[in-house]
């Protein structure tokens, strides 16, 4: 049962790895790391930012 469950959460992982869903957690340990003492952007505020220099800096996506 515990591998079971192990081989789902780290699927579940990969999968945000692979949908961009962890870039938020990432950020967050990011700044963590760099930056100790800031405080992180919100995670609504963090999307917000990441999707306007999306729109600024367009690179090779599907849509």
């Amino acid at each position: 049962m515990a591998v079971t469950g192990k081989a789902a959460r780290g699927m579940v992982r990969y999968l945000e790895g692979v949908l961009g869903a962890d870039k938020y957690r990432v950020y967050l340990e990011h700044q963590a790391r760099t930056h100790p003492g800031v405080a992180p952007m919100g995670e609504r505020e963090f999307w917000r930012d990441y999707t306007d220099w999306q729109e600024k800096n367009p690179q090779g996506r599907c849509c």
